[in-house]
């Protein structure tokens, strides 16, 4: 189920104007974002921490299109104060600084917003309802990534053909927003990434699981949380 709704969201967040989903997530939630991790652009680089940021969001969205569209998109221009161009390879070397803490930092935080505001009031007999469900990604087929997240085995000589990032997500069970996620390594079953999120669900709260998460740690210990 949460395959099918991250489908969607692919199908539906890839608008021809990005002005709708920048009114959502404003500067200062990315400043934050970026103070809270230490990443703030302390000098006045080429490219700023904040502008990399709307670069790696703009490109998560739009997957398929050069990052020259993405610019177009988010009605951006790589050019620093002078008018000087910025070549579009200088962008690797920015993401690499900028690491993954920001993004996961901001995600937190848009969670925290968004959820906050469409799921207050959505409650039943008083408490607020979640659902726990997972998926598979596949990632490019690199050493590094195989070595990390490893191949799904189909037997003792056939796996999958790409390396498998295995996700649990905590999601509003109406809304479907999600709360918290936790991903890693193929070879960790759905459970052992859902008991990653067991303080992330609030107190007076019904959560919803499938059959595969019928383990009897898990059960207790997030009923003994909330």
């Amino acid at each position: 189920m949460l395959a099918h709704w991250l489908i969607d969201v692919d199908d539906f967040a890839s608008p021809d104007s990005l002005s709708l989903f920048q009114k959502e997530l404003p500067l200062e939630w990315i400043q934050q974002a970026l103070d809270d991790t230490n990443k703030a652009s302390l000098r006045r680089r080429k490219l700023p921490a904040e502008l990399v940021v709307w670069l790696v969001v703009g490109i998560g969205l739009y997957r398929d299109r050069p990052i020259t569209d993405v610019l177009d998109k988010l009605d951006l221009k790589l050019s620093n104060s002078l008018g000087e161009s910025i070549a579009p390879s200088a962008i690797p070397q920015a993401r690499k600084r900028l690491t993954a803490k920001p993004l996961e930092a901001l995600f937190s935080l848009t969670a925290q917003h968004w959820t906050q505001t469409e799921d207050s009031d959505d409650t039943w007999f008083g408490l607020r309802l979640f659902s726990v469900d997972g998926t598979q990604f596949r990632t490019h087929d690199t050493p590094a990534l195989a070595e990390h997240f490893q191949y799904v085995k189909h037997g003792k000589t056939r796996h999958t053909e790409y390396p498998v990032v295995r996700l649990c997500a905590l999601c509003s069970l109406r809304s479907r927003l999600i709360h918290n996620v936790a991903f890693g390594p193929s070879y960790n079953g759905e459970e052992s990434y859902a008991k990653q999120l067991i303080s992330s669900a609030t107190a007076n709260s019904l959560t919803i699981f499938d059959r595969c998460y019928l383990g009897a740690e898990l059960m207790i210990n997030w009923q003994n949380q909330h």
